[in-house]
């Protein structure tokens, strides 16, 4: 069991290019499905949201992960509607809502659900930025905008059920503060890339 956790710990942390953009064709449903899997970054943010959805608990477990996926798709829409390929600022702010949501997840219920809800709301923002300005290479944009917005979804409901299952025990809920402690890491890695 620990050399599991000490695989996982190691690729979470190991330096990957943060710019997860351009992986795929960006054909369709399944581009924009695969989109928020294949890029660790979005991955990591994604996970993230559905893990301290659980960790604060009751009407959070649906509202902070709808909110990331409401502003996701207005800065979708926004994205979409530039006219530029690529925002330097937007990388930063995805790498941002790696490090600040893996702080939030290891530190457990020490910030206040507002401001909790103000970052998740403009982390989404950026993460839609993102998918938007590649929805106009698209074949299909309409699909590859439902696929990413699956994905992300899923990716919530898998870090809620992580979550949920983690502050069953003392040792699960270590776990999980390493592992938020361990994407706050990989994020300032990120940040030093881009910098």
């Amino acid at each position: 069991m620990n050399k599991k956790i000490l695989i996982l710990l190691t690729l979470l942390i190991y330096p990957l290019p943060v710019f997860a953009h351009n992986i795929m064709e960006r054909v369709g449903f399944y581009d924009g499905l695969s989109h928020p899997v294949l890029g660790l970054d979005h991955l990591i943010a994604m996970v993230s949201v559905g893990i301290i959805s659980a960790q604060i608990g009751g009407r959070a477990i649906w509202t902070v992960p709808s909110i990331f996926v409401v502003l996701m798709t207005i800065g979708g829409l926004f994205g979409f509607l530039l006219i530029v390929e690529e925002f330097y600022f937007v990388e930063i702010g995805i790498v941002f809502s790696v490090i600040l949501l893996g702080v939030g997840i290891s530190i457990e219920n020490k910030i206040p659900i507002k401001l909790i809800m103000v970052f998740v709301a403009t982390f989404g923002l950026f993460h839609g930025i993102a998918h938007g300005l590649e929805v106009p290479a698209a074949a299909n944009p309409i699909l590859f905008v439902l696929g990413f917005i699956f994905g992300t979804t899923t990716l919530h409901l898998l870090g809620v059920v992580i979550g949920h299952l983690s502050i069953k025990n003392n040792i699960s809920l270590i776990l999980l503060r390493l592992i938020g402690a361990s994407f706050a890491i990989y994020g300032i890695l990120l940040l030093n890339q881009i910098f």
